[in-house]
């Protein structure tokens, strides 16, 4: 490593002298030198920059109260005095003392390392690279007023929408109890339930929009409910296939928004292959992977395709949109629906298309129900 050999003939940081801390001071890297307590013994200016920290308030100071890591820099200084090199991704570090602290909080890449100082002496040097901040999937320059739009539609459509489901439910349980055979009955069951769930769907769509709390529940148990519903709406024309990973583990959310989410594309998959043809609904985990602007330890990927004709290009950077179809009798509102109740469970939601190989993805990241 560059950084390493530029200061490994000097000894310790006493022998530091002006041509090594100008050689230190000159490098873009920010750099850190600690002993094995994890105390700050030196800093660049790199490091005072990214950090808005001067030396001398930094000399002396623990690094986790620089770096805000706790026990996971302690291991990594404890490993590093072993010869092992830690790297950290994407941390986030408040810029000023921790007492101090004021500025937004800046996100850099951490790597801890060993260097030897001479003989049977060393440090622990400390390198951070800043990420730049990772600007949200653009949709478009209008994006946050189709965003308004979509939550005025939802508010409009609500009143719209409640009215009917009571008087279907009422109707679904009179008809039940005229039904000669229980076979019979399962269908207005299926009547009842879903007007319940849209019921509460509704509710929640038309509250607050940020989810104030969040259940665990089985991702695979929300796509069989959608597979029996386009199952029984298509009458057994669609034949959905399954690829699921039964590893994966619990989203964290609400279901039933996500059910809706899926159950919009889903739908607009069946009848892209017009009612007969195949789709897939496809699930993995995917690690340390980042969803808009934060890394998650393990982000849920589900994903529906479907072999249609495809969505036409001028239409796919759009398709997300309120009021978007190329259907003459669509409303265009299904996955503009999609994108904002996966969006309010912190998730993010992706299409691909070409002809005969339609994907939507979602990605729903597995976050602590406390």
């Amino acid at each position: 490593m560059v950084i390493t050999s530029a200061i490994a003939n000097t000894d310790g940081i006493s022998s530091v002298g002006p041509s090594a801390a100008e050689l230190l001071n000159g490098l873009v890297t920010a750099v850190l030198l600690l002993d094995s307590h994890r105390r700050v013994h030196y800093l660049n200016s790199a490091a005072e920059g990214l950090l808005n920290i001067s030396a001398n308030r930094a000399v002396g100071q623990l690094a986790e109260e620089l770096l805000g890591m706790g026990a996971v820099l302690q291991g990594a200084v404890l490993a590093a005095t072993t010869g092992s090199t830690t790297t950290f991704r994407e941390i986030e570090i408040q810029q000023g003392s921790a007492s101090h602290g004021k500025e937004e909080p800046i996100r850099a890449d951490c790597t801890i390392s060993q260097f030897s100082a001479g003989v049977d002496s060393f440090w622990v040097l400390a390198e951070l690279v800043e990420v730049e901040p990772l600007a949200p999937k653009a949709v478009g320059s209008d994006w946050h007023e189709h965003h308004v739009a979509t939550n005025e539609i939802i508010q409009a459509l609500a009143y719209e929408i409640k009215n009917p489901l009571g008087g279907l439910r009422g109707a679904a349980q009179l008809l039940n109890r005229q039904l000669p055979t229980a076979d019979l009955q399962d269908y207005t069951d299926i009547i009842i339930r879903e007007s319940d769930r849209l019921t509460k769907f509704v509710d929640r769509m038309t509250g607050p929009r940020k989810l104030h709390s969040r259940e665990l529940f089985n991702l695979h148990e929300a796509l069989e409910h959608v597979r029996n519903l386009i199952e029984a709406e298509f009458k057994g024309k669609i034949q959905i296939q399954r690829d699921y990973d039964p590893s994966i583990p619990d989203a964290s959310g609400h279901k039933e928004y996500l059910i809706q989410a899926i159950l919009n594309v889903a739908r607009n998959a069946a009848q892209a292959v017009d009612g007969r043809g195949d789709i897939q609904f496809r699930t993995r985990v995917r690690r340390q992977f980042t969803v808009g602007q934060r890394r998650y330890r393990h982000v849920l990927e589900a994903s529906i395709r479907d072999a249609g004709p495809g969505i036409p290009l001028e239409l796919q950077e759009k398709i997300f949109l309120p009021m978007i179809t190329d259907r003459p009798n669509g409303m265009g509102l299904g996955l503009a629906l999609a994108r904002e109740m996966v969006n309010r469970q912190g998730g993010a939601i992706e299409c691909t298309s070409c002809p005969g190989d339609t994907r939507f993805t979602f990605f729903l990241p597995v976050v602590s129900n406390s």
